[in-house]
């Protein structure tokens, strides 16, 4: 269990990097009020989202290879 723990410290650490981006992005975009800008800092936003459903993926497999060695 210990292990799954450290796991997901690191995985949940993970988020903080592309969660900053992700703000950063939109509000850069959102400040500079082009069109253009927001276009990029949408399209630079949905990458994060991919990112963080990726380590979202990661940590539902983990807890489910946890609860089926716990049976």
């Amino acid at each position: 269990m210990e292990n799954l723990v450290e796991q997901m410290d690191v995985l949940l650490h993970g988020f903080c990097q592309p969660l900053t981006v992700l703000q950063c992005r939109l509000a850069l975009g959102e400040l500079s009020g082009e069109p253009s800008a927001m276009r990029e800092a949408i399209g630079a936003a949905l990458g994060e989202c991919a990112r963080l459903n990726q380590k979202i993926d990661a940590m539902r497999e983990m807890l489910q290879r946890a609860e089926l060695q716990d049976r």
